[in-house]
């Protein structure tokens, strides 16, 4: 469970695959970027992350890395 601006995001971790991504809306998104910068680091995932608009609505979309 993670907190941005307020909000508890429940991610599921287990299921946080290399490859795949899921989107966190919100609208600092660098309040946001920090919190999952060390979230993801806390659960050693090398990650990409970018500031995106889906359905109209802005966010940060994470994507989990391949392990080499």
């Amino acid at each position: 469970m993670i907190q941005i601006h307020g909000i508890e995001f429940d991610i599921q971790w287990d299921k946080f695959k290399p490859s795949s991504s899921f989107f966190i809306p919100c609208l600092n998104t660098k309040e946001a970027k920090r919190v999952l910068r060390i979230a993801c680091k806390h659960q050693k995932f090398k990650i990409r992350m970018k500031v995106v608009t889906e359905n109209k609505v802005r966010g940060v979309r994470v994507w989990r890395l391949k392990n080499e």
